[in-house]
């Protein structure tokens, strides 16, 4: 008979899974920062291996290595990208489940994992998306197998194993920084977990230890790896009166549900005005939820079932870290910023458990539905286009056939490289199957450095803008191909302006 636990979880998964399906199929929407890992993996099915995703040295190559996987298996497509890290965030969920159930009742865990079923875009962006959310499972695993190693009766080699996968998410990605303190803490709390003699917390302590250390070892070598780079995101208190009030505006409220951004015709996503009594709800719901964590992370302090306060001790940290992060970092620029308010959000079920183990049930789940309902509500909303009230739709975008309209015109008139903003350049060059190659229009952007030198090299070369990425225009491109005295002509394709230049060779 199966465990009633894997069949509630196996439910959880399927409603996190069906909750995205807009997204899912909408794949071939795959943005720049997932094609790179996508275009990265077929290098490597090649033979071309390298320890870091192109460009980004701060965040190793594994999403690389399980997308090369899938595409051996399954094909290459942009769903296969997605999936591979919808995974990621499934086994994130089954982590977490399998934690709680450890402390409480089958019906309160799944109550308190909710909020990643039905989780916010600053989560969703990660869970379909490579390549962060790995990294981000990896924590949840090490959470894990530290609470797991104190409830086994206090093994010194569980304690060892524990603490060396607890520094492995650094291997992945630098991200994993911002719970290096929260995770520290619960190490800590739980070497003191049942130990009854001095003897016994020693043996576990040495034991800790060893594993730290080798981890630490590890995480030397890596970043002394070929291709390493830090991620540059200086810390200053000069940045907190600019970010305090990104994050009350903009960031925590769209986090919390209190705020809803849907895709616009521009380059960030709008606010969306609901009636009245909905707007009422989101801030009950935003209010609610916050002052759940919050009353999670005071409690610890006080009495109650150590294994879940400990846990809500890790939650509360990590959201502190979150929060501190994001405010004294020069990383926030706009909303997209939420995305390091997300710790929030990941380790939210381990501070709702402190609270539905004190709650009856009925009211426990009465008390979570305002912040659920609207999650739900904002994460479908932000899916933008690809849905239509409560059904799931597919777009021209999602489908990819305005681009698939300007590489049949590029191929027609025999071009092999193209220049576009960011944000459609490898987009499209994932999309064209690498025919033709599209670099992006600034040099500092490029991932791949055999891109630009093969576009560099071309005779004949295109520039491709849409109304939709405003940070470059197609007039000031023509004005400096005037300027320079290169012949092109002006193309309009599906939506898409396109200068073909023809350049003279050197």
């Amino acid at each position: 008979m199966i465990d009633r636990r894997v069949g509630v979880y196996a439910g959880l998964a399927a409603l996190a899974v069906a909750y995205r399906i807009p997204p899912l199929l909408n794949a071939r929407s795959i943005h720049s920062d997932a094609a790179v890992v996508a275009l990265q993996a077929q290098h490597m099915l090649r033979g071309e291996f390298s320890w870091f995703v192109w460009g980004a040295g701060y965040q190793s190559s594994f999403d690389a290595v399980a997308v090369a996987a899938a595409f051996a298996l399954f094909g290459v497509s942009a769903l296969a990208v997605m999936i591979v890290s919808l995974l990621g965030h499934l086994g994130l969920m089954g982590f977490a489940f399998a934690t709680l159930t450890r402390r409480l009742d089958v019906a309160r865990a799944s109550l308190c994992v909710l909020p990643l079923v039905f989780a916010p875009e600053a989560v969703n962006g990660v869970a379909l998306a490579p390549p962060r959310q790995w990294s981000i499972t990896a924590v949840m695993a090490a959470v894990w197998l530290v609470d797991r190693a104190s409830g086994d009766g206090g093994s010194p080699r569980r304690f060892g194993i524990a603490a060396f996968v607890a520094v492995m998410p650094l291997c992945l990605d630098a991200y994993a920084l911002q719970f290096m303190v929260a995770m520290g803490l619960l190490g800590l709390a739980s070497l003191w977990d049942e130990a009854p003699q001095r003897s016994e917390w020693t043996h576990r302590a040495r034991a800790a230890a060893l594993g730290l250390g080798s981890g630490a070892v590890v995480v030397w070598v890596y970043r002394h790896l070929p291709g390493h780079a830090s991620a540059q995101s200086p810390l200053s208190f000069r940045n907190v009166a600019s970010n305090a009030a990104l994050l009350w505006n903009q960031c925590l409220p769209w986090l919390l549900g209190a705020k809803t951004f849907v895709p616009g015709s521009g380059l960030l996503p709008t606010p969306w005005e609901p009636p009245l009594p909905v707007r009422m709800f989101q801030g009950l719901g935003a209010a609610s939820f916050a002052l759940a964590i919050l009353a999670a992370g005071i409690g610890s302090f006080r009495k109650g079932p150590w294994p879940l306060r400990r846990l809500a001790l890790f939650a509360a940290a990590a959201s502190a870290s979150a929060l501190a992060g994001f405010l004294l970092s020069s990383k926030p620029t706009d909303m997209w910023g939420a995305r390091y308010l997300a710790p929030i959000i990941w380790t939210s079920p381990f501070a709702l458990a402190f609270l539905a183990q004190r709650i009856e049930l009925k009211r426990f789940a009465l008390g979570l539905s305002p912040y659920v309902l609207t999650a739900a509500l904002g994460s479908w909303l932000s899916f933008g286009p690809f849905v239509r009230g409560a059904l799931p739709v597919r777009s021209a975008r999602g489908a990819a056939q305005e681009e698939m309209a300007v590489a049949g015109a590029l191929r027609a008139r025999g071009i092999r490289f193209a220049a576009a903003q960011y944000w459609l350049a490898y987009r499209l060059t994932f999309l064209w199957d690498e025919n033709p190659t599209v670099v992006p229009l600034d040099p500092a952007e490029d991932r791949y450095t055999p891109y630009r030198q093969g576009f560099d090299q071309a005779r004949d070369v295109a520039y491709v803008f849409h109304p939709f990425e405003q940070r470059a225009r197609a007039e000031d491109t023509e004005r400096a191909l005037a300027e320079a005295k290169v012949p092109f002509e002006r193309l309009e394709v599906a939506g898409f302006t396109v200068l073909v230049a023809h350049r003279a060779r050197d």
